[in-house]
């Protein structure tokens, strides 16, 4: 994590903060300095937080058009102050300011959806039963608890808070320790356009203080989104209490060149795959297994259009690779990369850290991509959060499938082939959430997003997301009573 956790004991109380006040410190990966210093919130105000929280979903769930209205007006204030906030996501955790950008842009995309689409996906099912009148309806479940990670930090929140909210749930936000300004900066947004207090509310907490907020009895249902481990934590903390829970954790997409892809194309959409936000995407293209026939023209490709990319200040517009998020994350690729080598994996680009060497700041990889690799390796094994790519050689597309399947992970996967009849076929024999043909798997508002295995279970985004926070309710009228059920 981009951030240290610090008992004010040790500091000098200079800033009127009480000496047992735990605090939260964040870094520019770029520059390795020092943002802000956060005070986390205690458990008692944890627990008056829940309870007002529980007080206001009693009000909010009643009126849809009016929770229409705030949806609309948010995305209209989050465009609006579009180039600041995209540069605190930048500054926070490192990413380029033109994908900063895209990522406001895509926020309020999907709260515009779900203001046009809610009345439609909780309107009131009517089935044809024995009763006079049979209805589903559609009842949001109470507060929410959004335990949410540093990579797409106002993305990854909103994405979940836009169906939840349409469909009348409150939300208390736990933003990654990483990126704290980001998750107030959405609070402050929804603050602006006058939300009812307590409606939707960021809360600056560590793993500890998490706990807290599931634990209150006050609070419904929680969603996570981040790392495998601790998604097992959060889940059994949260199943332990009978909350429901969705998880979005992490994944090793295969990006499958079949023998007949366009190369071109195939090897633009793999640095776009796989480079994006600096490889730090549970949806980034991890795994590149591609057919033999055809594997060394689209590792040339490739190779070729990674030295390309621009390496450097994120707040540039040039600049196409940022910073890793921190020192633990550059550490860790970097074993990753030095172990594949020793278990006999051969080095086609990058491989190595930027700046170091001459003194200066930030956490900067460069591009890599690795060639010889196989399926057994863990830079194959395990999911590589950072930029690097493995690309794996498949005897034909029967071997690549199978490679493709043999993993902990079911997030996404992407097949490269020109035969449409093909790739419908193998997108129903790969075993993963989200399949995209032609194309890099990304989220959309308008389809279900999540993953099986590993990668968690549950699903964000369009109706089925909307429907994992809801209490789908079957009433039945009759006009008198059925004598002839003999089972429940």
């Amino acid at each position: 994590m981009n951030s240290t956790n610090v008992s004010t004991n040790k500091i000098k109380n200079n800033n009127n903060i009480p000496k047992n006040i735990q605090t939260i410190k964040t870094i520019n990966p770029s520059t390795e300095e020092v943002l802000r210093e956060y005070n986390l919130i205690t458990k008692e105000e944890i627990t008056d937080l829940a309870r007002k929280s529980k007080k206001a979903y009693k009000e909010w769930r009643k009126d849809y058009k009016r929770r229409t209205g705030f949806l609309y007006a948010f995305a209209n204030e989050f465009k609006k102050e579009r180039e600041r906030l995209a540069k605190v996501a930048t500054l926070e955790m490192g990413k380029t300011i033109k994908e900063a950008r895209s990522e406001i842009d895509k926020c309020a995309w999907a709260m515009e959806y779900f203001a046009d689409n809610g009345g439609v996906f909780l309107h009131d099912e009517v089935i044809n039963t024995d009763a006079r009148k049979s209805i589903v309806t559609f009842e949001p479940l109470g507060v929410i608890a959004s335990l949410m990670p540093w990579n797409f930090p106002y993305w990854q929140a909103l994405r979940f808070a836009a169906p939840s909210l349409i469909a009348g749930n409150t939300i208390i936000l736990k933003p990654s320790s990483v990126t704290m300004q980001c998750g107030l900066e959405i609070e402050k947004i929804f603050e602006k356009i006058g939300l009812p207090d307590f409606v939707f509310k960021t809360v600056i907490a560590s793993g500890t203080e998490a706990e807290y907020l599931i634990d209150s009895e006050d609070v419904s249902a929680v969603t996570f989104t981040g790392s495998v481990p601790v998604g097992a934590k959060v889940a059994q903390h949260a199943t332990s209490k009978l909350k429901k829970i969705v998880l979005e954790l992490g994944g090793s997409d295969p990006f499958i060149v079949c023998e007949d892809a366009d190369i071109e194309k195939a090897s633009s959409g793999a640095v776009k795959g796989r480079f994006i936000n600096c490889g730090q995407s549970c949806i980034a293209s991890k795994r590149f297994i591609v057919v033999k026939n055809v594997a060394n023209q689209f590792l040339e490709k490739f190779i070729e259009k990674t030295e390309k990319l621009k390496i450097g200040d994120p707040l540039s517009e040039e600049t196409d690779i940022g910073p890793m998020v921190n020192q633990a994350a550059i550490e860790n690729i970097d074993d990753m990369v030095k172990q594949s080598i020793k278990e006999g994996a051969e080095l086609a680009t990058g491989g190595q850290r930027i700046g170091k060497e001459n003194g200066s700041k930030g956490f900067f990889y460069r591009p890599t991509i690795l060639k010889n690799v196989t399926p057994r390796m863990g830079v194959a094994r395990e999911e590589t959060f950072g930029p690097v790519a493995p690309v794996i050689v498949a005897e034909d597309e029967q071997q690549a499938l199978e490679i493709a399947n043999d993993t902990k992970f079911g997030l996404g996967a992407s097949v490269w082939t020109q035969n449409l009849n093909k790739a419908e076929k193998y997108s129903k024999l790969l075993q993963a959430g989200i399949v995209t043909v032609n194309n890099v798997v990304v989220s959309d508002p308008r389809v279900p997003f999540g993953g099986i295995k590993n990668s968690g279970f549950g699903r964000e985004l369009s109706k089925h997301g909307m429907f994992e926070f809801v209490n789908i309710k079957s009433i039945r009228f009759y006009d008198q009573l059925i004598h002839q059920h003999y089972v429940e």
